[in-house]
């Protein structure tokens, strides 16, 4: 017979530890030509990349302020993909065959206009990390801003100061020091369904340059279900133990 509520809790809860928290693991996006399966839409301004792993799809974009109507709002550029990551070329760049051509210009950067990428997700993640490339020796400032948006955000017309109204998070930046090393920065494990990733805003008169190799994020514990019957499964299991064991829980 059971005599206590408080025992058969115990059991459970060692049912429970043993079988580990129900998380699902970290998910390592690619960015690298070659690296996590996209697919490509468009070759010019406003185009979009998708990358896909299981069940779960990103849409990645890319944006600049160069737009006029508004002053310095937000415009489409044309998303590169290279073989060390992703890049921007902004409208004021030149033509998106020069730029991609070039050695700077498809770089992420903050030179006279602010280059943007614009990652969506079907679900909400919990940003983790992201790797960037300097491609040469630049200054690695990196600013970002993570929320949960709708699902057909389009940033055209929009400016920073509205990115909040949009469903974005305060902007969090990353200060680091010039360098040609690959560089990984730390996201806080932010949650949304939405990362606007940009060099460093507004810029201090330095140089920030660098593409975008890899993105590493979660799914939050709070929108991971735990199915019922893998209660039924602990509870049973607790009790079989605890009775193996010759005694009552």
């Amino acid at each position: 017979m059971f005599q206590s509520t408080g025992k058969i809790t115990s059991c459970l809860t060692l049912v429970l530890l043993v079988l580990g928290p129900q998380t699902a693991g970290a998910s390592t996006w690619n960015f690298a030509s070659g690296g996590t399966s996209a697919i490509s839409t468009g070759s010019s301004y406003g185009n979009r990349v998708t990358f896909s792993q299981g069940l779960e799809s990103l849409r990645v974009t890319a944006w600049s302020n160069t737009g006029s109507t508004p002053q310095h709002s937000f415009e489409t550029a044309a998303l590169g993909h290279f073989s060390t990551g992703l890049g921007v070329c902004n409208r004021d760049e030149g033509s998106v065959t020069s730029c991609i051509s070039g050695s700077l210009l498809h770089q992420v950067d903050n030179v006279s206009q602010q280059d943007l990428v614009l990652y969506l997700f079907d679900t909400l993640q919990a940003m983790q990390a992201l790797t960037i490339d300097p491609y040469g020796v630049w200054d690695r400032d990196v600013s970002f801003w993570v929320g949960t948006v709708s699902p057909t955000l389009n940033l055209s017309g929009s400016t920073f100061a509205s990115l909040a109204t949009l469903g974005f998070g305060p902007q969090v930046n990353s200060l680091n020091s010039a360098g040609e090393a690959a560089l990984t920065i730390g996201l806080g494990g932010l949650v949304g369904n939405a990362l606007l990733v940009g060099a460093r805003n507004p810029a201090d008169g330095t140089a920030d340059r660098f593409k975008i190799r890899s993105l590493v994020t979660t799914v939050p514990i709070s929108v991971v279900p735990v199915p019922a019957a893998l209660w039924l499964f602990a509870s049973a299991l607790g009790a079989l133990t605890c009775f193996k064991r010759g005694r009552a829980c």
